[in-house]
């Protein structure tokens, strides 16, 4: 039974996915937190349901959807869910105990027009995803971003998108703390109102949905929706893996140019960027 502070907290979990090894354990983490959501809704192709091994949770509810992409099977979620908040988690998130309570918290404060989402940490190496080198690497990366992203200078680059249109999360090893004003926030967990959800399958590709939490984040903000990183708030991810072949890179152009288009970014810049990455892909 939920108490009195999950009672407060009404909250649906939206997870797309294509019935991977991890989602069990995300749903056991969700289960065995400080706020247990009344619902969630995983969401699944009709083809892949038969990979879902049974899931007994009482809050759990599958839904088999009659497209395939992560973009537009979450859409058919959100539409879904029934509560005042509702999250958005990737298939391979583990959230701490605390982690919902406290961007629930922070999320009432700030109130509508606001989406917060946690400070990503590595599964294995419990560093942050988003690290930001000290010493000679870092001044290296901090002139490559700057002379060939149009990136700020170190630090000041988190949380921030460039003009070629990559996005630089944060580090909370190198922050005050507290709730943090960014430009965008990674897909695998946001925490929003329901009246705030962005309801359209908005991404236009097949296959993988690159760039697609860039291309959220505009349209909230399109929407005068601020967002924030809340540091005390943390999950465990494995470390993305950064596309290793021709065709994952061609995949990631192709959604890059359509993010920089909507955006009104440079495209000489992003030609130049393009350029490098499939130097370094041939190289590699």
């Amino acid at each position: 039974m939920h108490n009195t502070k999950q009672c407060k907290y009404c909250l649906s979990v939206v997870i797309a996915t294509l019935g991977g090894d991890s989602l069990r354990s995300t749903i056991e983490h969700l289960n065995k937190g400080a706020v247990v959501p009344t619902e969630i809704l995983v969401c699944i192709p009709e083809e892949d349901s038969f990979r879902l091994e049974p899931l007994s949770c009482p809050n759990v509810r599958v839904v088999k959807t009659d497209c395939r992409g992560q973009v537009a099977q979450r859409a058919i979620g959100l539409k879904l869910a029934i509560n005042e908040y509702v999250l958005q988690m990737d298939d391979d998130i583990q959230l701490q105990s605390e982690t919902i309570r406290i961007l629930l918290s922070e999320l009432d404060v700030l109130g509508k027009k606001n989406v917060v989402g946690p400070a990503y940490y590595d599964l294995h190496t419990k560093q942050p995803i988003h690290n930001f080198e000290k010493g000679i690497h870092g001044i290296f990366k901090s002139i490559y971003y700057l002379v060939f992203c149009g990136a700020k200078w170190g630090v000041r680059r988190m949380g921030k998108f460039t003009s070629v249109g990559i996005g630089f999360g944060i580090d909370p090893t190198r922050i005050q703390g507290g709730c943090i004003p960014v430009e965008w926030l990674p897909g695998g967990c946001v925490l929003s109102y329901k009246d705030d959800l962005v309801l359209d399958n908005f991404f236009p590709y097949a296959g993988k949905a690159y760039c697609e939490d860039f291309i959220h984040s505009h349209l909230r903000t399109m929407q005068g929706i601020c967002h924030w990183v809340v540091s005390s708030a943390t999950c465990m991810i494995s470390s993305p893996e950064f596309y290793s072949s021709q065709k994952e890179l061609s995949a990631s152009i192709k959604a890059r140019r359509y993010f920089v288009k909507n955006s009104r970014r440079s495209f000489v810049r992003l030609k130049i960027y393009e350029i490098i990455e499939q130097v370094r892909i041939f190289l590699k």
